[in-house]
């Protein structure tokens, strides 16, 4: 995945991700918001697989961060990501993979990851990783609707390989395993509560079958995980 400059084969398809992901990115703020409580400095967020930087954008401007942090492995995403932040007058600082120690340790508010870690085949690095950068008594919340659980996950899987993609099966259990294994204690829920499920069926690169499916897949299998902080 590395040496790709962006993720689909079609330019549009990798603009027209932000406004798929928007109402998931609304979900995981209001989330955030709950379990943080009013009134609680957000300073620095982690965002792995930060794309463009849509979502470090509007997570930048909703908590009134001091810096935020991209981790990025293609390379067009990530200086365009650069190039939105900067404009925006937003502290910023976007990474490769390889740089996680270019982040200083216990500095992270918050650590995001959305439906990324089927692209990730070293778990247990990742998760220590986010063990060191991880301020005490503070979390991380990865979305992942692609895992073994999901039905619809075969049929994606497949498309992906045929996209040039490396994939990786991951089970939800195993996902919490690995985190727990980096000291880190576990949650789980649906992401979604409510809200309209945005849905093109003639231009869509991951079909679903019925509209029950669909529906399945977003209130149900579309899993936000909570990873308390080491102690």
């Amino acid at each position: 995945m590395a040496t790709r400059e962006t993720f689909f084969a079609r330019e549009n398809d990798d603009a027209e991700l932000e406004n798929l992901n928007s109402v998931f990115w609304q979900s995981i703020v209001s989330h955030i918001d709950d379990d943080y409580g009013t009134g609680t400095n957000i300073g620095t967020i982690v965002d792995i697989g930060c794309h463009r930087g849509g979502f470090l954008y509007r997570a930048a401007m909703h908590w009134q961060c001091d810096h935020v942090f991209g981790i990025e492995p293609l390379v067009v995403p990530r200086q365009m990501a650069v190039s939105r932040l900067e404009a925006a007058g937003i502290p910023a600082t976007v990474l490769h993979p390889e740089f996680w120690n270019v982040i200083p340790k216990h500095s992270a508010d918050i650590i995001t990851c959305q439906e990324v870690l089927y692209l990730i085949e070293d778990l247990d690095e990742l998760f220590g990783h986010i063990a060191r950068v991880l301020r005490p008594r503070r979390r991380a919340y990865f979305t992942l609707g692609c895992h073994t659980e999901n039905p619809l996950w075969p049929d994606w899987r497949s498309r992906l390989i045929n996209m040039g993609q490396r994939v990786f099966d991951h089970a939800p259990l195993y996902i919490m395993q690995r985190a727990e294994a980096a000291g880190m204690r576990t949650a789980v829920r649906p992401l979604r509560r409510d809200g309209w499920i945005i849905h093109s069926p003639s231009t869509t690169t991951f079909p679903v079958p019925s509209i029950h499916t669909l529906c399945e897949h977003q209130y149900r299998h579309k899993l936000l995980f909570r990873f308390d902080a080491p102690k």
